[in-house]
């Protein structure tokens, strides 16, 4: 999920979401919608999602693709959430090869890594020509 033109994609994932939950006639106490990265582990979705799993609120959750909750230790944040009771249901059955799921990652990683980069430039631009003026 990103920014910008991605954000009519978070908002037909979440209407795909939504359709699946009715035909399963599932009560949906609560949609999150969270824009960023799958690497990031201060996603203020996430961090809510957290604590209503601990919190024992939710039972089941729904996400579209793995990648969607997190890149990376999916399967131990799938064991934490089990331990409270709590399903996570992926409705798109992908099949992928280790090795695709292995360069998916490398070049997740790579992006994330980029964009970071990138971003410690700008700034470093910014706070240069805050002091030039």
């Amino acid at each position: 999920m990103r920014f910008g033109k991605q954000k009519g994609d978070l908002d037909r994932q979440s209407q795909r979401l939504s359709e699946y939950c009715a035909k399963k006639k599932y009560n949906v106490g609560y949609i999150i919608k969270d824009v960023g990265s799958g690497l990031s582990d201060t996603r203020s979705g996430f961090n809510k999602l957290s604590k209503l799993v601990i919190g024992r609120k939710i039972n089941k959750i729904i996400i579209e693709h793995r990648d969607r909750l997190t890149r990376f230790q999916y399967k131990f944040i799938e064991l934490m959430y089990m331990s409270y009771g709590v399903e996570i249901i992926h409705i798109e059955k992908i099949d992928v090869s280790e090795e695709e799921d292995l360069v998916t990652d490398l070049v997740s990683l790579m992006a994330s890594f980029s964009g970071k980069l990138y971003g410690r430039r700008s700034a470093e631009r910014r706070k240069i020509k805050k002091k030039i003026i």
